[in-house]
């Protein structure tokens, strides 16, 4: 691969994205010895939230900077909460509650996100927006989020988009930054 291709799929250059494939691989190897393992199992955990503007992007999987920039010119409001009191108004498909750690959403991506965090490396907050009967849904996140609960956090950070405040704010006590 060329910079020139590179460049068009995010990557700096040719070298930045052999070196993130190697990295991806890394976490691959070392995610599937992870898989099923309860919380006790795992390696110690502490996350390291990505407050950063520019950062914000990789709350969304699959957007770029430009679609990002476009979509919120102004970025995310970041709040925080106790992970407790944000499970009552997280509506039940967001929710992981009890043994369902490993049998929703997907065990790879869980698992990468096990090792990603135990390697102490940045991580932005899960994104929330309000839905009917006073309930929030991740718009990303649900992993980190997962982790969080699993690993028993006590506040979890969370960004929500600048037209929800007043919403969220009706029914949740967010702290907002």
């Amino acid at each position: 691969m060329d910079d020139e291709l590179a460049q068009a799929f995010g990557y700096e250059s040719a070298e930045d994205y052999k070196r993130c494939m190697a990295e991806s691989e890394e976490l691959r190897i070392k995610s599937e010895k992870l898989y099923n393992k309860q919380p006790k199992e795992w390696p110690t955990i502490k996350i390291n939230w990505d407050y950063r503007l520019e950062s914000q992007r990789y709350c969304f999987d699959t957007l770029s900077k430009s679609e990002f920039d476009e979509l919120y010119p102004n970025g995310l409001v970041l709040g925080y909460m106790p992970l407790k009191e944000f499970d009552n108004y997280l509506c039940h498909f967001s929710r992981r509650d009890g043994d369902e750690l490993w049998e929703l959403g997907s065990q790879s991506k869980l698992a990468k996100m096990i090792v990603y965090l135990s390697e102490g490396k940045p991580i932005t907050p899960p994104v929330i927006k309000p839905v009917e009967n006073n309930e929030v849904i991740f718009q990303g996140g649900h992993h980190r989020y997962a982790v969080a609960k699993a690993i028993e956090l006590k506040e979890i950070s969370i960004y929500a988009y600048r037209e929800n405040i007043d919403e969220l704010n009706r029914f949740m006590n967010i702290r907002w930054a």
